[in-house]
Protein backbone atom coordinates (compact mmCIF):
# COMPACT_ATOMS: atom_id res chain seq x y z
CA UNK A 1 0.00 0.00 0.00
CA UNK A 2 2.64 2.04 0.95
CA UNK A 3 4.19 1.62 -2.42
CA UNK A 4 1.45 2.57 -4.02
CA UNK A 5 1.01 6.18 -2.07
CA UNK A 6 4.32 6.85 -3.05
CA UNK A 7 4.06 5.47 -6.89
CA UNK A 8 1.59 8.14 -6.78
CA UNK A 9 3.13 11.02 -5.33
CA UNK A 10 5.63 10.19 -7.83
CA UNK A 11 3.19 10.31 -11.00
CA UNK A 12 1.84 13.60 -9.84
CA UNK A 13 5.00 14.97 -9.04
CA UNK A 14 6.89 14.40 -12.57
CA UNK A 15 2.54 15.77 -13.82
CA UNK A 16 3.70 18.95 -12.12
CA UNK A 17 7.51 18.73 -13.02
CA UNK A 18 5.95 18.50 -16.66
CA UNK A 19 3.48 21.05 -16.89
CA UNK A 20 6.04 23.29 -15.67
CA UNK A 21 8.32 22.60 -18.51
CA UNK A 22 5.56 23.12 -21.08
CA UNK A 23 4.77 26.27 -19.53
CA UNK A 24 8.45 27.82 -19.79
CA UNK A 25 9.04 26.71 -22.71
CA UNK A 26 5.83 28.32 -23.75
CA UNK A 27 6.91 31.43 -22.30
CA UNK A 28 3.27 31.05 -20.12
CA UNK A 29 2.71 31.08 -16.51
CA UNK A 30 3.15 28.19 -13.94
CA UNK A 31 0.64 29.11 -12.62
CA UNK A 32 -2.45 26.63 -14.16
CA UNK A 33 -5.83 27.43 -13.90
CA UNK A 34 -8.54 24.27 -13.95
CA UNK A 35 -10.69 26.23 -16.46
CA UNK A 36 -10.18 29.40 -18.25
CA UNK A 37 -14.29 30.09 -19.53
CA UNK A 38 -16.92 30.17 -17.18
CA UNK A 39 -20.53 30.82 -19.00
CA UNK A 40 -22.93 32.28 -16.87
CA UNK A 41 -25.90 30.94 -19.10
CA UNK A 42 -29.47 33.12 -19.23
CA UNK A 43 -29.01 35.90 -16.27
CA UNK A 44 -31.77 38.56 -15.66
CA UNK A 45 -30.75 42.39 -16.31
CA UNK A 46 -32.47 43.49 -13.09
CA UNK A 47 -31.66 40.18 -11.10
CA UNK A 48 -28.66 41.99 -9.76
CA UNK A 49 -24.60 41.11 -9.71
CA UNK A 50 -23.45 37.36 -10.84
CA UNK A 51 -20.26 35.68 -9.34
CA UNK A 52 -18.33 32.90 -10.30
CA UNK A 53 -14.62 32.08 -9.03
CA UNK A 54 -11.69 30.76 -11.11
CA UNK A 55 -8.92 28.74 -9.26
CA UNK A 56 -5.44 27.36 -10.06
CA UNK A 57 -2.61 25.64 -9.12
CA UNK A 58 1.27 26.71 -8.91
CA UNK A 59 2.68 24.05 -11.08
CA UNK A 60 6.39 25.54 -10.60
CA UNK A 61 9.11 24.71 -8.00
CA UNK A 62 8.83 27.98 -6.85
CA UNK A 63 6.21 30.74 -5.42
CA UNK A 64 4.48 32.85 -8.26
CA UNK A 65 2.74 36.52 -6.71
CA UNK A 66 0.05 37.05 -8.65
CA UNK A 67 0.93 40.35 -8.98
CA UNK A 68 -3.00 42.19 -10.54
CA UNK A 69 -5.97 41.37 -11.84
CA UNK A 70 -7.51 43.43 -14.51
CA UNK A 71 -10.81 43.29 -16.33
CA UNK A 72 -11.58 45.00 -19.85
CA UNK A 73 -14.89 46.33 -18.45
CA UNK A 74 -16.33 48.52 -16.38
CA UNK A 75 -18.94 45.97 -15.78
CA UNK A 76 -16.85 43.33 -14.67
CA UNK A 77 -14.84 43.36 -11.52
CA UNK A 78 -11.71 40.58 -9.93
CA UNK A 79 -11.91 39.87 -6.32
CA UNK A 80 -8.77 39.47 -5.37
CA UNK A 81 -5.41 39.71 -2.89
CA UNK A 82 -2.51 40.46 -4.87
CA UNK A 83 0.17 37.52 -2.90
CA UNK A 84 2.47 34.68 -3.17
CA UNK A 85 1.66 31.29 -4.16
CA UNK A 86 3.85 28.81 -3.21
CA UNK A 87 4.47 25.51 -5.05
CA UNK A 88 1.49 22.91 -5.71
CA UNK A 89 -0.81 25.55 -3.46
CA UNK A 90 -4.08 26.64 -5.13
CA UNK A 91 -5.26 30.15 -5.81
CA UNK A 92 -9.10 31.16 -6.01
CA UNK A 93 -10.14 34.74 -7.04
CA UNK A 94 -13.48 36.03 -7.52
CA UNK A 95 -15.26 37.22 -10.70
CA UNK A 96 -18.94 39.79 -10.58
CA UNK A 97 -20.49 40.78 -13.52
CA UNK A 98 -23.20 43.35 -13.44
CA UNK A 99 -25.68 43.34 -15.97
CA UNK A 100 -27.94 46.21 -15.91
CA UNK A 101 -28.19 48.40 -19.04
CA UNK A 102 -26.55 45.58 -20.20
CA UNK A 103 -28.94 43.53 -22.79
CA UNK A 104 -27.55 40.84 -25.02
CA UNK A 105 -24.22 38.83 -24.84
CA UNK A 106 -21.90 38.85 -22.29
CA UNK A 107 -18.34 38.37 -23.95
CA UNK A 108 -15.48 39.87 -21.44
CA UNK A 109 -11.99 39.17 -20.31
CA UNK A 110 -10.10 38.75 -17.35
CA UNK A 111 -6.38 39.35 -17.23
CA UNK A 112 -4.10 37.59 -15.08
CA UNK A 113 -1.03 38.85 -14.50
CA UNK A 114 1.75 36.95 -12.45
CA UNK A 115 6.02 37.12 -11.35
CA UNK A 116 6.62 34.36 -13.34
CA UNK A 117 6.32 35.29 -17.05
CA UNK A 118 5.54 38.67 -18.72
CA UNK A 119 3.20 36.78 -21.11
CA UNK A 120 -0.28 37.49 -19.82
CA UNK A 121 -3.39 34.65 -18.70
CA UNK A 122 -6.51 35.34 -20.28
CA UNK A 123 -9.84 34.08 -18.43
CA UNK A 124 -13.28 34.40 -20.02
CA UNK A 125 -16.89 35.21 -19.23
CA UNK A 126 -19.74 34.63 -21.20
CA UNK A 127 -23.30 34.37 -20.92
CA UNK A 128 -26.53 36.52 -22.24
CA UNK A 129 -28.66 39.28 -19.92
CA UNK A 130 -32.30 38.51 -20.17
CA UNK A 131 -33.26 42.23 -21.20
CA UNK A 132 -35.67 43.99 -18.62
CA UNK A 133 -38.86 45.99 -19.39
CA UNK A 134 -37.41 49.47 -20.25
CA UNK A 135 -39.90 52.39 -18.97
CA UNK A 136 -40.92 55.33 -21.57
CA UNK A 137 -38.40 57.68 -20.02
CA UNK A 138 -35.66 55.37 -20.84
CA UNK A 139 -36.76 54.83 -24.42
CA UNK A 140 -37.33 58.15 -25.25
CA UNK A 141 -35.41 60.27 -22.94
CA UNK A 142 -36.08 63.42 -24.29
CA UNK A 143 -39.07 65.51 -23.34
CA UNK A 144 -39.79 67.66 -25.73
CA UNK A 145 -43.13 69.07 -23.37
CA UNK A 146 -47.33 68.72 -24.29
CA UNK A 147 -46.54 64.95 -24.15
CA UNK A 148 -43.82 64.77 -27.12
CA UNK A 149 -40.49 62.54 -26.21
CA UNK A 150 -37.90 61.55 -29.01
CA UNK A 151 -35.59 59.13 -28.63
CA UNK A 152 -32.47 61.57 -29.54
CA UNK A 153 -32.08 64.77 -30.60
CA UNK A 154 -29.08 64.79 -32.67
CA UNK A 155 -28.27 62.67 -35.42
CA UNK A 156 -24.67 62.38 -37.79
CA UNK A 157 -25.65 60.33 -41.18
CA UNK A 158 -22.17 59.69 -42.11
CA UNK A 159 -21.22 60.73 -45.66
CA UNK A 160 -23.37 61.36 -49.03
CA UNK A 161 -22.15 61.26 -52.47
CA UNK A 162 -23.18 63.44 -54.74
CA UNK A 163 -26.37 61.96 -56.68
CA UNK A 164 -27.56 60.02 -54.04
CA UNK A 165 -29.52 60.50 -50.91
CA UNK A 166 -29.21 59.01 -46.95
CA UNK A 167 -31.98 58.45 -44.61
CA UNK A 168 -33.08 57.83 -41.00
CA UNK A 169 -35.26 58.45 -38.62
CA UNK A 170 -35.61 59.69 -35.19
CA UNK A 171 -38.62 57.79 -33.28
CA UNK A 172 -40.89 59.84 -30.81
CA UNK A 173 -44.18 59.01 -29.03
CA UNK A 174 -47.04 61.16 -27.38
CA UNK A 175 -46.44 60.13 -24.06
CA UNK A 176 -50.23 62.19 -22.65
CA UNK A 177 -53.65 61.37 -22.80
CA UNK A 178 -54.58 64.02 -25.55
CA UNK A 179 -53.87 64.35 -29.49
CA UNK A 180 -51.28 66.63 -29.98
CA UNK A 181 -49.94 68.67 -32.72
CA UNK A 182 -46.53 68.62 -34.05
CA UNK A 183 -44.44 71.40 -36.25
CA UNK A 184 -40.84 71.01 -37.12
CA UNK A 185 -39.34 74.38 -38.63
CA UNK A 186 -35.89 74.86 -40.06
CA UNK A 187 -33.83 77.07 -37.57
CA UNK A 188 -30.23 76.29 -39.69
CA UNK A 189 -30.86 74.72 -42.67
CA UNK A 190 -27.85 73.70 -45.28
CA UNK A 191 -30.70 73.25 -48.08
CA UNK A 192 -30.47 69.57 -48.63
CA UNK A 193 -32.43 67.98 -45.64
CA UNK A 194 -36.05 67.06 -46.13
CA UNK A 195 -37.91 66.01 -43.05
CA UNK A 196 -41.22 64.18 -43.46
CA UNK A 197 -42.71 63.99 -39.97
CA UNK A 198 -46.28 63.22 -38.45
CA UNK A 199 -48.95 66.79 -38.26
CA UNK A 200 -50.93 64.83 -35.07
CA UNK A 201 -50.11 62.03 -32.89
CA UNK A 202 -53.30 59.99 -30.87
CA UNK A 203 -52.24 59.43 -27.00
CA UNK A 204 -49.53 56.97 -26.13
CA UNK A 205 -48.39 56.09 -30.36
CA UNK A 206 -45.10 56.46 -31.43
CA UNK A 207 -44.04 57.83 -34.98
CA UNK A 208 -41.16 58.41 -36.86
CA UNK A 209 -39.26 61.69 -37.68
CA UNK A 210 -38.50 60.82 -41.09
CA UNK A 211 -34.91 62.72 -42.17
CA UNK A 212 -33.15 62.58 -45.53
CA UNK A 213 -30.15 64.23 -47.17
CA UNK A 214 -29.93 64.44 -51.10
CA UNK A 215 -26.89 66.04 -52.59
CA UNK A 216 -27.63 66.87 -56.81
CA UNK A 217 -25.30 65.20 -59.43
CA UNK A 218 -22.18 67.30 -60.12
CA UNK A 219 -22.45 69.38 -56.88
CA UNK A 220 -20.21 71.94 -55.67
CA UNK A 221 -21.24 70.87 -52.43
CA UNK A 222 -18.80 69.46 -49.99
CA UNK A 223 -18.23 69.14 -46.34
CA UNK A 224 -19.89 69.03 -43.03
CA UNK A 225 -24.09 70.80 -43.40
CA UNK A 226 -25.25 71.07 -40.37
CA UNK A 227 -29.20 71.64 -39.99
CA UNK A 228 -31.09 72.60 -36.63
CA UNK A 229 -34.50 71.85 -36.53
CA UNK A 230 -37.32 73.90 -34.43
CA UNK A 231 -39.87 71.54 -32.51
CA UNK A 232 -43.43 72.92 -32.03
CA UNK A 233 -46.15 71.02 -29.73
CA UNK A 234 -49.51 72.35 -29.83
CA UNK A 235 -47.80 75.55 -31.13
CA UNK A 236 -45.04 75.89 -28.12
CA UNK A 237 -41.94 75.51 -28.95
CA UNK A 238 -39.93 72.73 -27.30
CA UNK A 239 -37.13 73.14 -25.03
CA UNK A 240 -34.47 71.26 -27.30
CA UNK A 241 -34.17 71.57 -31.15
CA UNK A 242 -33.05 68.81 -32.83
CA UNK A 243 -29.47 68.77 -35.21
CA UNK A 244 -28.28 66.14 -37.64
CA UNK A 245 -24.97 66.49 -39.79
CA UNK A 246 -23.43 64.94 -43.15
CA UNK A 247 -20.47 65.32 -44.61
CA UNK A 248 -21.14 65.42 -48.62
CA UNK A 249 -18.28 63.77 -50.44
CA UNK A 250 -18.05 62.62 -54.28
CA UNK A 251 -19.97 59.88 -56.15
CA UNK A 252 -17.06 57.41 -56.04
CA UNK A 253 -19.12 55.27 -58.38
CA UNK A 254 -17.48 56.88 -61.05
CA UNK A 255 -14.05 56.15 -59.80
CA UNK A 256 -12.05 53.35 -60.71
CA UNK A 257 -10.87 51.18 -57.58
CA UNK A 258 -7.44 50.45 -59.20
CA UNK A 259 -6.44 53.54 -59.91
CA UNK A 260 -8.30 55.84 -57.79
CA UNK A 261 -6.58 59.24 -56.14
CA UNK A 262 -5.28 58.20 -52.69
CA UNK A 263 -4.57 61.11 -49.97
CA UNK A 264 -1.47 60.49 -47.85
CA UNK A 265 -0.82 62.85 -44.90
CA UNK A 266 2.58 63.07 -43.02
CA UNK A 267 1.02 64.12 -40.08
CA UNK A 268 -2.81 63.53 -38.56
CA UNK A 269 -1.55 65.39 -35.02
CA UNK A 270 -0.22 69.31 -34.77
CA UNK A 271 1.32 70.77 -31.45
CA UNK A 272 1.54 73.96 -31.43
CA UNK A 273 2.84 73.62 -27.64
CA UNK A 274 3.08 76.36 -25.28
CA UNK A 275 1.89 79.64 -26.98
CA UNK A 276 1.67 83.43 -25.47
CA UNK A 277 -1.45 85.77 -26.86
CA UNK A 278 1.65 88.48 -27.81
CA UNK A 279 2.51 85.53 -30.38
CA UNK A 280 -0.49 86.55 -32.46
CA UNK A 281 -1.06 84.04 -34.91
CA UNK A 282 1.69 81.17 -35.05
CA UNK A 283 2.24 78.78 -37.85
CA UNK A 284 3.05 75.07 -38.87
CA UNK A 285 2.19 72.47 -41.58
CA UNK A 286 1.65 69.12 -42.58
CA UNK A 287 2.43 67.25 -46.14
CA UNK A 288 -0.10 65.81 -48.49
CA UNK A 289 0.84 63.54 -51.19
CA UNK A 290 -1.25 61.88 -53.89
CA UNK A 291 -0.34 57.91 -53.37
CA UNK A 292 -2.68 56.93 -56.29
CA UNK A 293 -2.82 56.62 -59.67
CA UNK A 294 -5.31 59.37 -60.73
CA UNK A 295 -5.29 62.91 -59.80
CA UNK A 296 -6.45 64.06 -56.10
CA UNK A 297 -8.65 66.80 -55.19
CA UNK A 298 -8.80 68.53 -52.31
CA UNK A 299 -12.54 69.42 -52.09
CA UNK A 300 -12.49 71.35 -48.91
CA UNK A 301 -10.90 72.20 -45.39
CA UNK A 302 -13.14 72.94 -42.84
CA UNK A 303 -12.04 74.27 -38.94
CA UNK A 304 -13.94 73.69 -36.18
CA UNK A 305 -12.41 76.73 -34.44
CA UNK A 306 -12.54 80.22 -35.88
CA UNK A 307 -8.85 80.50 -33.97
CA UNK A 308 -7.55 77.65 -36.81
CA UNK A 309 -7.22 77.94 -40.08
CA UNK A 310 -6.16 75.84 -42.79
CA UNK A 311 -4.50 77.80 -45.97
CA UNK A 312 -4.95 75.41 -48.44
CA UNK A 313 -7.36 76.30 -51.89
CA UNK A 314 -10.79 74.13 -52.44
CA UNK A 315 -10.13 72.41 -55.67
CA UNK A 316 -6.23 72.26 -55.07
CA UNK A 317 -5.06 69.28 -57.33
CA UNK A 318 -2.61 66.98 -56.86
CA UNK A 319 -0.64 64.16 -59.89
CA UNK A 320 0.02 61.09 -58.75
CA UNK A 321 2.97 61.55 -56.21
CA UNK A 322 3.06 64.92 -56.14
CA UNK A 323 3.12 66.83 -52.77
CA UNK A 324 1.95 70.12 -51.52
CA UNK A 325 2.42 71.29 -48.15
CA UNK A 326 -0.75 72.35 -46.12
CA UNK A 327 -0.13 75.52 -43.94
CA UNK A 328 -1.74 75.36 -40.36
CA UNK A 329 -2.60 78.82 -38.56
CA UNK A 330 -3.95 79.71 -35.14
CA UNK A 331 -4.32 82.77 -34.11
CA UNK A 332 -3.89 82.62 -30.10
CA UNK A 333 -5.68 85.96 -29.90
CA UNK A 334 -8.77 84.03 -30.71
CA UNK A 335 -8.96 81.33 -28.21
CA UNK A 336 -11.69 82.18 -25.61
CA UNK A 337 -11.05 79.79 -23.13
CA UNK A 338 -7.10 80.10 -22.06
CA UNK A 339 -7.44 78.65 -18.59
CA UNK A 340 -7.30 74.99 -20.11
CA UNK A 341 -5.65 73.11 -23.03
CA UNK A 342 -6.80 74.40 -26.46
CA UNK A 343 -7.89 71.39 -28.67
CA UNK A 344 -9.43 71.98 -32.55
CA UNK A 345 -9.91 69.84 -35.83
CA UNK A 346 -9.14 70.27 -39.26
CA UNK A 347 -10.95 67.78 -41.58
CA UNK A 348 -9.82 67.84 -45.34
CA UNK A 349 -12.44 66.56 -47.71
CA UNK A 350 -11.20 64.79 -50.58
CA UNK A 351 -11.98 62.67 -53.38
CA UNK A 352 -10.30 60.00 -52.41
CA UNK A 353 -12.58 57.18 -51.83
CA UNK A 354 -11.36 55.02 -49.25
CA UNK A 355 -10.87 57.71 -46.80
CA UNK A 356 -12.92 60.80 -48.73
CA UNK A 357 -12.20 62.91 -44.99
CA UNK A 358 -9.19 62.85 -42.59
CA UNK A 359 -8.76 64.58 -39.30
CA UNK A 360 -6.31 66.94 -38.29
CA UNK A 361 -6.10 67.31 -34.39
CA UNK A 362 -4.73 70.49 -33.38
CA UNK A 363 -3.43 71.78 -29.78
CA UNK A 364 -1.57 74.64 -28.09
CA UNK A 365 -1.82 75.78 -24.33
CA UNK A 366 -1.91 78.92 -24.05
CA UNK A 367 0.43 81.30 -21.41
CA UNK A 368 0.09 85.00 -20.76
Amino acid sequence: MKHLYKYAILIITALLTHQHIEAQQAGISALRFTTTTHDYGDIAEDGGSVACSFEAVNTAEHSIEVTKISTTCGCTSAIYESRSVAPGEIFRFEVRYDPMNRPGRIDKDIIVHTSDTERLTTLHITGYVQPRERSIEEIYPFDMGGGLRLMSTFHAFGFVEQGKSTESVIECVNNSDKEISITILPKLSSGALTVDYPRQMAPHTTADIRLCYTIAPNSDIYGTLTDILSIGINGIEAQYAVSTQVVATDNFDLIDDISAPRADISKNIIKFGDVKVSNGVCYASTVVTNGGATPLIIRRAEASSEAVRCEVMAGTTLAPEESIEIVVALDVRSIERRDEPFAARIRIITNDPIRPMQTLRIGAIVTE
